[in-house]
């Protein structure tokens, strides 16, 4: 795909996301339910995390398709290995949450993304994995209120065993993803070519 065709796509995706990020985390007090927004605000909410997180990555890939445009290609190496890290470890793993996945799948067919070493990329989705259930727990301890009112059905033990599944699917999520860019691409990696011209 052209990269000025990347671009144009990258920036309309990268506003979306800025918008509905921007729009969610400025409602106003007074409209919130108000049994719903306790400690942590709306941050505790996998969701707004996942739109802030989408806005990001959308942000780095345009930035990396317009150092490309204006031939920093040293730059824009840099920019795509983070592009690149970012989406397979996290924008796609998580884009099966809400209505996210047609915009990651796109991205997906558009360009092929270099995923890390399998270990590298799984121990990172585990460490933002723990890092968010961490959050989840810690508002349950300071509250003594779920951030989802599903976990109060749960024992402890069926607590842990959900929270396993959960991450359980989201590595599966990942492996998926690496194969998807795999079958898609082949052995196509992300690299800068210097005598393209805007290609």
């Amino acid at each position: 795909m052209e990269i000025s065709t990347l671009a144009m796509y990258h920036c309309l995706a990268f506003v979306w996301y800025s918008f509905i990020a921007y729009s969610i985390t400025n409602i106003r007090t007074e409209e919130r339910p108000s049994e719903v927004f306790f400690y942590g605000g709306q941050w505790k909410y996998l969701t707004v995390l996942n739109l802030v997180l989408q806005a990001v990555f959308y942000g780095v890939s345009l930035l990396a398709d317009m150092l490309r445009l204006i031939k920093k290609l040293r730059c824009a190496k840099c920019v795509i290995s983070s592009r690149d890290l970012l989406f397979s470890v996290l924008a796609f793993p998580l884009s099966t949450h809400t209505a996210i996945l047609p915009f990651a799948v796109l991205e997906l067919l558009a360009l092929p993304h270099r995923y890390p070493a399998k270990k590298k990329g799984l121990i990172l989705l585990g460490f933002v994995s723990f890092l968010y259930i961490s959050w989840v727990l810690w508002i349950y301890s300071v509250t003594g209120e779920w951030v989802y009112p599903l976990f109060a059905l749960f024992s402890p033990a069926g607590l842990a065993a959900f929270f396993a599944v959960s991450v359980a699917i989201i590595i599966s999520f990942y492996n998926f993803g690496e194969f998807l860019n795999s079958v898609i691409w082949g052995d196509s990696i992300v690299i800068l070519d210097y005598r393209q011209k805007g290609k």
